[in-house]
């Protein structure tokens, strides 16, 4: 039986899900159980006003976030989820362009190209026609696809020369768009622009999607592009039928087209629309959401919205003063192990950090105090491919003889050793049995001589005593002109971790000054294969952009300082704006403890301004375990915990569950007698019969 669509809603939600009489733009602060007035809309249009599944169109961003939708979807309404149009932008454009797109000249020989092809394809075209470009495809693939968001393609070439496009880079466009064309592809910024020209061009069409789509519904409006926006505006048919869920305090993603102006743009666009603000949070304590909304409020492009919650007080947020990146990652490894023991109801703990580089120190000290830990949607340190690239620079340095070493720097590197001249050398080492290091210097003179690299290289080789491994790497770096290449790109992440890593290494040198260097390789790639194996974590470490839509019962928000946030490039308003919205989304993703971390001398004015009554300010992770436990209460252990004392434990209420595969959730909703909707870090959310599936509620 379908469950009643209103039930357990609040005012707030409950008028979003029933209001039609206009345009609607619903401002759903961070944990407001926005996904839930969204697929309740869905249902009250299908159960109680007679749209069918078919006509009820919903728009997000992610497959994971409209696959989530369909499961509660149906869940709520019985009918089958695969019902519902509920989809991508993407995935929207490409059904588009499927079935209508013979208007355009497509014909059903047109395919996608994931980013992998896309970059091969661009590499190809590079190596052929634009050798001097050829180590700037993905810089150029990423401008491209910044163009196509606003529809402009290579036969727009004053307006590309407005955004920075050099003219061979113009050229470069439009040999891409060529060989797309001719080869009957489309890249996935294709599947949007090419939708909104089909639309936009073709009223027949237009009008028979309009006619289809009787209500359309937008999720995380803030981060629509230029494309986005257009395309809604088209489908949207009498500009009445629509609400769009967003949250401009989350916008965070300007950087990839992205522009949260649209969600102020919206009541111009679309006359007479009703805003609803969803200012409860069910997800974070009151002591959380003062901390974030103190912070957030300092912005000035925002609706004005100030979070509450019913939820029981809890503990303070806790500032740690951390003077440096290695006391940071000390503590934090000290508080995770200090929460596993007295109190495992606050994990998974996730640590936050800025940009990939801050991961180091932390990585480091876990694997070093054996905590099991996961890199959420990212890669470890040492397995970015600019630390691989630095790393091979060394290990040929160490040992000439290391052709696989060898192979990645002419691969990374303008040497003048192309794929010609590597099969003949690759048949010469064979021949002659000798590495590829030494083939080329004693037998390819001509590509070797007048080459810096290599010529350090060998006298690195020829060495009696080894020199400092940072002089090394100073040295390798200086005559290889990476850093010159990655700065002529303004790949500004990879120049940080290169540079974390030297400073990793010169600590490493100071703290083992009789080990050779081999062993730090050995410990790396070792520690990292033990890190990859299959024991379950709930320690995750991931950026600030990637933990948006996630939620943790413990987060620790490291690096606040006056270098990483507001990121020390970003200096503009609106850029230290979003950077404020970062640090808001951060914060928010805690849900029982949040902890706060300088790692300098230097905290972030952020928190100058956020004040210091809401927070407390500690300088060791004992302080933030005597914070939350007090000490009689920790000794007599973590049942005792708590009693007579509102700060202490997490909340047992019922809001959490332990699936035997799943493992930890959250309970979103309670379905009938048996049913509930749970929500798992790892694994989305997830209809669960608790009458065929054993759980443990906690």
């Amino acid at each position: 039986m379908p469950a009643d669509v209103l039930a357990g809603l609040n005012p707030e939600q409950r008028q979003a899900v029933l209001h039609f009489e206009s345009p609607l733009l619903i401002v759903a602060g961070a944990g407001s159980g926005k996904t839930r007035v969204i697929t309740h809309k869905i249902a009250h249009l299908v159960q109680e006003m007679g749209l069918a599944p078919r006509e009820v169109l919903a728009v997000t961003f992610t497959n994971k976030a409209a696959s989530e939708m369909k499961v509660r979807i149906e869940a709520i309404t019985g009918i089958q989820a695969g019902l519902f149009p509920i989809s991508t932008f993407h995935a929207l454009g490409l059904r588009i362009l499927r079935e209508s797109g013979s208007a355009l000249g497509f014909d059903a020989q047109w395919q996608v190209i994931d980013d992998d092809e896309q970059r091969r394809l661009a590499e190809r075209l590079l190596k052929e026609h634009f050798p001097h470009l050829a180590k700037d495809g993905d810089n150029l693939l990423r401008k491209i696809g910044l163009a196509k968001m606003g529809l402009h393609y290579p036969n727009n070439g004053e307006f590309l020369r407005q955004k920075g496009f050099a003219e061979d880079e113009i050229s470069v466009f439009a040999h891409y768009h060529a060989a797309l064309q001719k080869n009957k592809l489309w890249d996935y910024e294709d599947l949007i622009s090419f939708a909104v020209i089909l639309l936009r061009d073709h009223e027949s069409v237009r009008e028979k999607y309009q006619r289809r789509f009787r209500y359309l519904l937008v999720d995380e409006f803030q981060d629509t592009n230029p494309n986005q926006y257009e395309l809604i505006k088209l489908l949207s048919r009498d500009r009445r039928s629509i609400t769009v869920v967003g949250d401009d305090d989350q916008a965070i993603y300007s950087w990839r087209g992205a522009s949260v102006r649209f969600l102020f743009d919206f009541e111009r666009d679309f006359p007479g629309t009703r805003i609803i603000k969803l200012e409860q949070n069910y997800r974070s304590t009151p002591e959380i959401l003062n901390f974030a909304n103190l912070l957030i409020s300092q912005n000035t492009v925002r609706q004005p919205k100030q979070m509450w919650s019913d939820c029981q007080s809890s503990h303070p947020v806790f500032v740690l003063r951390s003077r440096s990146k290695e006391e940071e990652a000390e503590e934090v490894a000290r508080l995770v192990q200090c929460l596993r023991r007295d109190n495992p109801a606050l994990f998974p703990v996730a640590i936050l950090y800025r940009i990939n580089s801050q991961s180091l120190a932390l990585e480091t000290e876990f694997i070093k105090q054996r905590i099991a830990f996961r890199i959420l949607k990212g890669l470890r340190f040492f397995d970015r491919k600019e630390i691989r690239d630095v790393l091979a620079l060394l290990r040929l340095a160490l040992n000439p003889a290391d052709d696989l070493a060898f192979l990645r720097v002419v691969d990374f590197l303008p040497l003048g050793v192309g794929s010609r001249t590597l099969e003949a050398l690759k048949s010469l080492a064979r021949e002659r049995s000798l590495p590829l290091f030494q083939a080329l210097e004693e037998h390819l003179g001509d590509k070797f001589n007048g080459r810096p690299l290599f010529a350090l290289l060998r006298d690195l080789n020829r060495q009696p005593d080894g020199l400092p491994v940072a002089e090394v790497l100073s040295r390798l770096l200086q005559a290889s002109g990476y850093l010159e290449i990655l700065r002529e790109k303004d790949e500004e992440e990879r120049l940080l971790n290169i540079a974390e890593l030297r400073e990793f290494i010169a600590k490493w040198e100071a703290e083992n000054p009789a080990a050779p260097f081999s062993d730090l390789l050995d410990r790396m790639t070792l520690e990292t294969r033990d890190q990859r194996g299959g024991e379950k974590t709930e320690v995750f470490l991931l950026t600030m952009h990637n933990a948006k839509g996630l939620e943790f019962p413990t987060v620790i928000v490291s690096g606040i300082n006056s270098a990483y946030m507001p990121f020390f490039l970003r200096k503009e308003r609106d850029e230290i704006e979003e950077e404020r919205r970062l640090f808001y989304v951060a914060s928010t993703r805690a849900s029982q403890l949040l902890v706060v971390s300088t790692a300098s001398d230097r905290p972030s004015f952020f928190l100058q301004q956020v004040g210091a009554a809401a927070y407390l300010p500690v300088y060791s992770s004992r302080e933030i375990v005597d914070g939350i436990f007090p000490a009689a209460a920790r000794a007599a252990g973590p049942a005792a915990a708590g009693k007579g004392d509102g700060r202490v434990v997490a909340r047992r209420d019922g809001r959490f569950i332990v699936h035997p595969i799943f493992g930890r959730g959250r309970i979103i909703e309670k379905i009938g007698d048996s049913k509930y909707l749970i929500h798992f870090t790892d694994k989305g959310d997830k209809l669960i019969d608790t009458s065929v599936v054993k759980v443990e509620f906690m």
